[in-house]
This record gives structure tokens, C-alpha cells and sequence, in this order.
């Protein structure tokens, strides 16, 4: 296990790095702009979009922060650091930690959300040995609404307010809620007048690309009817909102789930509109990244993690002071899944690939997804990973001419394949296949609950296994090496490469976004890239071309090149079932 300690903020001795510390430190990773998570370190590690905030929020300067794309990989220190997006607010991130000489894997959560929103991006988890979550919301009781009743009791709030004359007036933080909630009045064409701090973060947002938001008009204490007003809490007891003579408020807080919440905050009303998961998003992340150790910060961190306990988890709180609780019997039942076995994700291409996917496919955003396309496509080091990537990308398993579209894997073989690896059984197999429709899906479910042995593997060695596939006759050849092979992944990678071999990597995508990403990878010419692609007709010989900035040297695939021996065509009637006719 990576070691974690807790100091005014979690420290990793090993690579040297704070995670969101209280105070001012060398080093430091911060997960997102907010206050509470910002000190002056020397050195901040954080995301692209946090460090334009933090440059406009703090005035931080240039050369203390270290800003990194999601999903781009950073080596320091014997250890592999990679930012997910984690949902919060804009630009937030966790922090993925890989020990490089034995693969033991931290994932630090700082706040997060699994809901979507308009303004986030989408929460993208990973696997991990250690995982150190947030617990703002830890207990039961905190169960948000679906975001669609939630979203509805804001704008019956606001149209209620219009019918009977009045201002309303929607409290949330200046960064993150306020530019959530300006996005949700933006799409039902709501004019909305924003607090100057909150107008500030909102413009920086937009700075920083942030979709979705229009540019902000400035609350000066008078509001013409048939607006909203967008302002932080601490506002309602300024004179600027005190010059508002007829205002509805209401507060926008997850806090909203406690009894009598509306009158503490002297609000009219609490509306539980929240940028943190609630207890069932916490659950969601402890079953999306499968931990062995789980540690607690923030909220009800010592509450939750004996809760975990309670389930048989290895459940702490960060901060020390848990109470241990006398061991209860548990039924057979449980004790036999908290024996499910651990699968240790070893770090190689194929995994990068994997979490690319996922990535991809999380996340609604045609831009978002483009540009998560064009950090790893920017970040490929040999051209033969580069052409195979792209391929996978646009559809095809094999490069043109002999690219396919027909599945190379049906049902019948997968199942043999599956229930072949020692452990698993037929009954489970379809068990689960009645639950999840899904073909990959399933297969990554069953491969879970397997002892399985994974191993490195990479681009180009998992394009030869999918040719080799291809070229194999029998089928009960064919079922024996999907079975050898899957039995030497990790679920995650297994899931991609039946995804491959069944026509399908349900990302959400085309050729022209990914067209798109090579622009932006490779900062090409667009046309000049088309033009290419239109020339040789293969997507990934393309990207070689563009990331050599050789796009002007495509040729169709027979072009003879001068100076170059022509190579022997192959015979084509060989392949003919009847021989020729003179």
C-alpha cells in the first residue's frame, strides 16, 4: 500500500506530495479553485482549467503552477500521477497515484459528484489499491433527488417568484453552484443578474472554456422584473441585496435534506442543489473503484468509514480517533462477496486505452470528448500505438484495405471462453448476462469474480492477438485462446478488447471528431488533415503523417514511390474458392 499520513492535510511521504494541505507547502497537489482547498505552495500540481482559476481568483503567479491535462500521464518520483475529472465544479480533479515498481495504486478523490451537470466534467474513476474519498454526505439520510426534481423545484421556485411579483433570488457559491445554476436558467431562456463575485468566477470560467455559459451581467441592486438574482450566501446581509425590496430567497445546498434547514439559514427556501455526492454517489464510488483500504476525509468521515466497516470494508478515517466496534456475525451471504477477489491493474498501453474509453464514453460533451481524444493522442510516444489508436477509435480492428465492420466474436464463443477460465461457472455467466444486456459488460462483471493473473500488454501486441484471432479457422481453437488471453487481463482491459472484437467500443463518437482531435493534438491544418485521409485512405496513417507534420506526403495506398522496389503483389485468385477461367 501506498502510505498516507494526515499532517493539517494528507501527505505522501514517498512521492513527496501534499493533497490539498491547510497550509503553504512545497508541493502540492490542489484539487480545485475553492478557498478551502488553496494555500501559496511553492509548487501547485492541478488541472488546466483549476490553474486559470487560480491565476484569476489568487493571482497566483505562472511559474508556481504545474498544469496538467486529465488523463495525461506525469512520471516523477518512481511514481505514475494522472488527473480524473472529478465533477465538483469546474476544472476539479482527483488524483490517481501508480507506485511504478510494483503497481500499488492510490486514488485521492478530493470533492466530487457523480451526477451530471452542464458545467463539470463528467466524474471518471479508476481502480485503485488506497482509495482516500471525501465524506461531506456520509450518512444515509443524505439521498438527494433526482437531478431532475431538483432542477424543477428550482425553476417552480423562480416562476412562482415572477407570479407573485418578486425577485428571486437563488443563494450559491460564486464558483461552481452559482455557474451551474446561471447554465440551468440559461437553457430555459431565464435572464439572470449575477453578485459581482459570483459575475468574476463566472467570467474566469469562461476564460478557461468552460461550455454552456453566457457572459454574465453584473447585479447592481436593481433587478427588472422577470430575473434572477445569483449571489453567494454571505450576500443576502449586504446592503446590495438589501436594496431589493421584494426578493424571494432561496438557498441551493445538499444541507437542504436537514429538518428545519430553511429556517437556520433564514432563507424562504433550501433547495437541495448540491456539487458533493450523496451517500448513495459515495457508494457509487467505492463500487466504480473496488478499493482494499478505504480513508475518509472531511464531513462525516469517522461515521462513514464505520459504516464501511460495518460491511466488512477496511474503512478509516484520514485524521485517526476511530472507535472499533465489537465484531458482529454476518450472514453467510455477505462474508462470501466480501471475499471477491482482488484484481491488481498492472500499468500498461492497453490500460491508458481502457481508461480513455470509459472516459470518453462517460461524458456527454462532443467538445469534452475531442478534447479528451487529443490529450492521449498528444501524449503517444510511438507511432505504431498513435496509427493502432486512432484505428480502434474510428471503428475498425484492422487497418484498410482489410478493416471490417462484422464482429469478429459472437455470444456462443465468448461464454465457452469465459466459463473456461478456472473459477468461473456457466450458471454465474448467465446469471448475470440476465441482468446487464450488455455483451462486454457482462463479461467484465464475471471476469471481477475471477483469480485472474493480469499482464502488461500493449497496443501492438493486443492488434496482433485480434488478427491472430481473426486468422484462426476451428472454433474450438478460437475459444481457447480468448480464454488464455482474457485470463491474463485485468477486467477493465478484457472489457476492451472483447469491445473490439465484437464490432464496438461504445464510445459515442465518429471519424469526424476524431478528425477533430488530430487537429488539436497536432495543431494541423483541417483541410490539409481531410485531404490526407481522403489521399490514403487510412484514419491512423494519417495521424503519423500529422504528428510528423508530413500531411502533404500522403499517397494513395498502391502509389508507387520513386526510388522504391515495388513490392510483389499478391496473387488474389489464390483466394478464389474455383480456379479462374483462362
Amino acid at each position: 500500500m501506498i502510505e498516507v499520513r494526515f499532517q493539517r492535510g494528507l501527505y505522501l511521504p514517498e512521492p513527496d506530495l501534499w493533497l490539498d494541505p491547510w497550509d503553504a507547502k512545497p508541493r502540492a497537489f490542489v484539487s480545485h479553485a475553492h478557498a478551502d482547498h488553496f494555500a501559496r505552495h511553492e509548487s501547485v500540481l492541478c488541472s488546466e482549467v483549476t490553474a486559470a482559476l487560480l491565476r484569476s481568483r489568487f493571482r497566483l503567479a505562472e511559474n508556481r503552477i504545474e498544469a496538467l491535462a486529465f488523463q495525461v500521464p506525469l512520471v516523477r518520483n518512481g511514481f505514475r500521477l494522472r488527473m480524473l475529472p472529478a465533477g465538483h465544479i469546474p476544472g476539479s480533479a482527483m488524483l490517481h497515484v501508480t507506485r511504478i515498481a510494483d503497481n500499488a495504486s492510490l486514488l485521492y478523490t478530493g470533492d466530487f459528484k457523480t451526477r451530471r451537470s452542464r458545467t463539470t466534467e463528467a466524474v471518471n474513476f479508476l481502480t485503485a489499491d488506497t482509495l482516500v474519498m471525501e465524506t461531506t454526505f456520509g450518512l444515509p439520510g443524505y439521498e438527494f433527488p433526482s437531478p431532475m426534481e431538483v432542477e424543477a423545484e428550482v425553476l417552480r421556485f423562480v416562476h412562482d417568484g415572477f407570479a407573485d411579483g418578486e425577485t428571486p433570488v437563488l443563494l450559491a457559491y460564486s464558483l461552481g453552484k452559482a455557474q451551474e445554476a446561471l447554465a440551468l436558467l440559461e437553457e430555459h431562456a431565464i435572464p439572470a443578474l449575477l453578485h459581482p463575485a459570483a459575475a468574476a468566477m463566472t467570467r474566469a470560467c469562461r476564460g478557461a472554456g468552460v461550455p454552456g455559459l453566457p457572459e454574465p451581467v453584473e447585479f447592481d441592486g436593481h433587478a427588472p422584473p422577470g430575473h434572477v438574482v445569483i449571489a453567494p450566501p454571505h450576500a443576502v446581509r449586504t446592503d446590495l441585496l438589501k436594496g431589493l425590496k421584494s426578493k424571494r430567497t432561496a438557498m441551493l445546498s445538499g444541507w437542504a435534506m436537514q429538518p428545519g434547514a430553511k429556517y437556520r439559514y433564514r432563507v424562504d427556501a433550501m433547495i437541495p442543489f448540491s456539487d458533493h455526492a450523496d451517500y448513495p454517489g459515495l457508494m457509487e464510488c467505492i463500487q466504480r473503484v473496488r478499493p482494499r483500504r478505504i480513508l475518509t476525509v472531511h464531513g462525516f468521515a469517522g461515521e462513514f468509514a464505520a459504516d464501511l466497516r460495518s460491511r466488512q470494508m477496511d474503512a478509516w478515517c484520514a485524521t485517526g480517533g476511530d472507535q472499533l466496534e465489537l465484531p458482529i456475525q454476518r450472514p453467510a451471504h455477505r462474508q462470501a462477496a466480501s471475499r471477491m477477489p482482488w484484481q491488481k491493474r498492472v500499468v500498461c498501453p492497453l490500460a491508458d486505452f481502457s481508461d480513455l474509453c470509459r472516459l470518453v464514453a462517460e461524458t456527454g460533451s462532443r467538445v469534452a470528448k475531442a478534447r479528451f481524444i487529443a490529450s492521449y493522442l498528444g501524449g503517444l510516444v510511438c507511432d505504431e500505438t498513435l496509427r493502432i489508436a486512432v484505428l480502434w477509435l474510428t471503428g475498425d480492428a484492422f487497418p484498410p484495405p482489410a478493416a471490417k465492420r462484422t464482429p469478429l466474436l459472437n455470444s456462443a464463443t465468448l461464454r465457452h471462453a469465459l466459463v473456461s477460465i478456472p473459477g468461473a461457472r456457466d450458471e454465474r455467466y448467465r446469471a448475470i448476462c440476465l441482468s446487464h444486456k450488455d455483451l462486454s459488460r457482462s463479461a467484465r462483471l464475471v471476469l471481477q469474480e475471477l483469480q485472474l493473473q493480469p499482464e502488461m500488454l500493449d497496443l501492438t501486441g493486443a492488434a496482433a492477438f485480434i488478427l491472430d484471432f481473426h486468422q484462426t479457422a476451428g472454433s474450438m481453437e478460437r475459444i481457447q485462446r480468448l480464454s488464455t488471453r482474457l485470463a491474463t487481463l485485468h477486467p477493465s482491459e478484457g472489457e476492451t478488447l472483447i469491445k473490439l472484437l465484437t464490432g464496438s467500443l461504445q464510445l459515442g463518437i465518429d471519424a469526424p471528431l476524431v478528425a477533430e482531435a488530430l487537429v488539436s493534438a497536432f495543431h494541423a491544418d483541417p483541410s490539409e488533415l481531410v485531404r490526407a485521409n481522403q489521399i490514403n485512405g487510412n484514419t491512423g496513417a494519417t495521424a503519423v503523417l500529422a504528428r510528423h507534420r508530413r500531411l502533404a506526403d500522403a499517397r494513395p495506398p498502391d502509389a508507387i514511390t520513386p526510388h522504391q522496389p515495388i513490392a510483389k503483389r499478391p496473387d488474389l485468385t489464390a483466394e478464389l474458392p474455383f480456379p479462374s477461367s483462362p
